[in-house]
């Protein structure tokens, strides 16, 4: 059985008061990331036409996981100066802190290197020579694609993130609101919310809306800075 463990969301001031009003997060769609490289694979020894045909191909598979799938990005470190300054609106937001025994299926651990994840156009061309070829290729690549979801390149290794994978289109697990997909937070999963030392948010007002929403037993708390080391006391 897995062990629960804590991770955090990152939320600027204005998202983490939307969050707290709807007790839901907003999920995000895999195009919508600031890393160009993200559910991409590489390509080894391309000419232009292959390039442009692997591109296609590329753009094809995100199209069908952003119509099926939304993200979740959250860290598992809480006091790192830089995680708040760049994810909380550079300490005026919010951390929320949830815990459970997710399954190896319900969350990804993103790992780190600057090998990506390629595929091989000599192979691709073969396939695309045999009958069977859609199949081959899914077996193909179906390992590649399971790497690259987990992957990124060691410049983001500081963010120590996990993921949650969110079905858009099943309604136990996502509601949408204007066409946009959330996530309804699970009663018992959010155990704290702590707010960034510069945060406009006051303790009073998160309590009344925790509380309206169920979140009776969700803690609330102000990080500040320690002032012996760089980092953040929470």
């Amino acid at each position: 059985m897995a062990e629960p463990i804590q991770i955090y969301r990152y939320l600027d001031s204005d998202a983490a008061l939307k969050t707290l009003v709807s007790g839901a997060f907003k999920v995000g769609k895999i195009s919508s990331f600031n890393d160009p490289f993200e559910w991409q694979f590489g390509v080894n020894q391309t000419t232009h036409e292959d390039f442009q045909k692997i591109e296609f191909l590329r753009q094809s598979l995100r199209q069908q996981f952003d119509s099926r799938i939304g993200i979740l990005c959250f860290s598992k470190s809480l006091k790192d100066p830089v995680l708040w300054s760049l994810y909380a609106e550079k300490h005026h937001g919010a951390a929320f802190e949830l815990r459970h025994a997710w399954t190896a299926k319900e969350i990804l651990h993103m790992s780190y290197s600057n090998q990506r994840p390629q595929v091989d156009v000599k192979k691709i061309h073969e396939f695309a020579m045999a009958n069977s070829w859609e199949t081959e290729f899914a077996e193909y690549i179906k390992p590649i694609i399971a790497c690259f979801i987990e992957q990124k390149s060691e410049s983001w290794r500081f963010e120590n993130e996990c993921r949650l994978t969110v079905h858009v289109k099943n309604p136990n697990h996502c509601q949408e609101h204007n066409g946009i997909p959330y996530w309804p937070i699970p009663k018992g999963y959010l155990t704290r919310v702590i707010l960034g030392f510069r945060c406009p948010l006051q303790e009073t007002q998160v309590r009344k809306l925790l509380d309206m929403n169920g979140f009776e037993d969700t803690e609330v708390s102000r990080a500040k800075m320690c002032s012996e080391t760089y980092t953040i006391l929470c």
